[in-house]
C-alpha cells in the first residue's frame, strides 16, 4: 500500500483521505487550520452531493440529528430579476447547512477511517522545500480554490427573519435570480440555512465572473447592495430582517477547458482542480466525488505514474463532459434574452421545467438539459 499525503481537509480532501484510508493506505491529512473551522461559502448541499456523501456513510438524517443549523430544500426557483420566474418542486430533498458544521463532520469521518492529521501550511508549488515530495508516494492537492485558478467571486450575508414573515414555500426554497446588473452570467441567491428555530437564518448573496466583474467600475460589495435594492424579492425581504451579519467575500474556481488535474505525483481534486459547477458555483458534489475517484485511480494502479494517468483519465470520463456542457450553456447566456427564454420555456413545458430544475439541484446532467431543449 502507498504512503499518501492529502493536503487540504475540506470536502475533497476528507473524501479522498477517507476512501484511501479505508483501502488500507497510510494517509496523512494536512490542513493549515485545526478543526472545527469556519468557511465562507454558499452552504448549499445539492442532491448530487448527498448521493456522493452516502459513499462516506454520511446521510441527511444523521446530519439533521447532529447539526444545530439545518434546512431541507425541495423547491428550486429560477427567475430573471423583476421579470419572470418559475418554482419547481423536487421529490428528492437537498439541504443547506453552514460549513462550520458540515466540514467538521467530513473531517471526523476521515479521522475515524484511520488518517493521521497534521496542522501545516503548504504554499503553492512548495512541495519540495517542505519535504513532502520525497516523503510520500503520492500527494493529493486538495487545498481549495487558492490552489486552483480563480475565475469567479461571490459574496454572502446571513439574515435573520421571523418565521411568521416567510411563506411555507420560502422555508424550503433555493432561489436563483439572474440579474444583468451583475454581468451576463451573474446571479443572486436567497435560501434558508437554518429553519429549526425561530428566527430563520437565510443566506443571501451574489456571484459574478471575473472577466465581467473587472469591466465594472465598482466592487463586489456595491454589486451586492445594488442587487438587494434592485431585486424586488430581496428588497421586500430586507424590510423584514431583524438582524444581519456583514457580508463576506469568497473566490470560486469554476470549470475550465483543457483542464489538467495531474502533474507527476501531484493529483489535484476539488476546487484545486477547478471542478466547481460553471453555472451555479456549487462545488461540494464534484469535490466529494473527485475524492472518491482519485482514490480509485490510486487503488487500480501499480505505480504512482500509473495513478497519475488513471486520475486524468477518470477526470475526463467522469467529470469533463458535464462540465463542458455547463460551459456551453454559460456561453449561450451571453445573449440577453436567453435567461428569459429559458424560464419562459419552463413555465410552458413541464418536462423542460423538471429537467432544468433537476439540473440546478444536481440530479440531471447538463448535457441532458441541452438535449431536452432541442425537442
Amino acid at each position: 500500500m502507498s504512503k499518501i499525503a492529502v493536503v487540504g481537509a475540506g470536502p475533497a480532501g476528507c473524501s479522498a483521505a477517507y476512501h484511501l484510508a479505508r483501502s488500507g493506505h497510510e494517509v496523512t491529512l494536512l490542513d493549515k487550520h485545526a478543526f472545527p473551522k469556519d468557511k465562507v461559502c454558499g452552504d448549499g448541499i445539492s442532491i448530487e452531493s448527498i448521493q456522493a456523501l452516502s459513499m462516506m456513510g454520511i446521510y441527511p438524517h444523521d446530519i439533521r440529528k447532529s447539526a444545530s443549523e439545518y434546512a431541507p430544500i425541495d423547491h428550486f426557483f429560477l427567475g430573471v430579476s423583476n421579470q419572470i420566474a418559475h418554482s419547481e418542486t423536487t421529490k428528492l430533498q437537498a439541504y443547506c447547512i453552514p460549513r462550520f458544521f458540515f466540514d467538521q463532520l467530513l473531517f471526523a469521518k476521515a479521522i475515524d477511517a484511520g488518517c493521521s492529521f497534521l496542522t501545516q501550511t503548504v504554499n503553492k508549488n512548495d512541495w519540495h522545500r517542505q519535504g513532502l515530495y520525497d516523503a510520500f508516494d503520492t500527494i493529493i492537492d486538495a487545498r481549495g480554490v487558492y490552489a486552483g485558478e480563480v475565475n469567479a467571486i461571490a459574496i454572502r450575508a446571513y439574515w435573520l427573519v421571523k418565521r411568521q414573515d416567510l411563506s411555507p414555500t420560502a422555508l424550503a426554497e433555493a432561489q436563483i435570480h439572474f440579474d444583468r446588473s451583475l454581468g451576463v452570467n451573474g446571479y443572486g441567491w436567497i435560501f434558508p440555512v437554518s429553519t429549526q428555530d425561530d428566527p430563520i437564518k437565510l443566506n443571501v448573496g451574489v456571484g459574478v465572473w471575473l472577466d465581467e466583474y473587472q469591466k465594472r467600475k465598482t466592487n463586489i460589495i456595491q454589486l451586492f447592495k445594488q442587487f438587494i435594492q434592485n431585486n424586488e424579492t430581496a428588497r421586500q425581504l430586507l424590510t423584514k430582517v431583524i438582524s444581519q451579519e456583514p457580508p463576506k467575500v469568497f473566490p470560486l474556481a469554476t470549470a475550465k477547458k483543457g483542464n489538467k488535474v495531474a502533474d507527476g505525483k501531484i493529483l489535484r481534486i476539488g476546487d484545486a482542480a477547478n471542478l466547481t459547477d460553471p453555472l451555479t458555483g456549487e462545488g461540494i458534489a464534484n469535490a466529494v466525488l473527485s475524492g472518491f475517484y482519485v482514490a480509485q485511480a490510486i487503488n487500480m494502479s501499480s505505480t504512482p505514474d500509473a495513478a497519475t494517468d488513471n486520475w486524468q483519465y477518470l477526470y475526463e470520463s467522469q467529470f469533463e463532459a458535464d462540465l463542458r456542457a455547463g460551459l456551453r450553456i454559460k456561453a449561450l447566456r451571453k445573449f440577453s434574452f436567453m435567461n428569459y427564454l429559458l424560464i419562459w420555456l419552463m413555465k410552458q413545458n413541464p418536462r423542460v421545467a423538471q429537467q432544468v430544475s433537476h439540473a440546478v439541484a444536481g440530479v440531471v446532467p447538463y448535457n441532458e438539459v441541452l438535449a431536452s431543449l432541442k425537442y
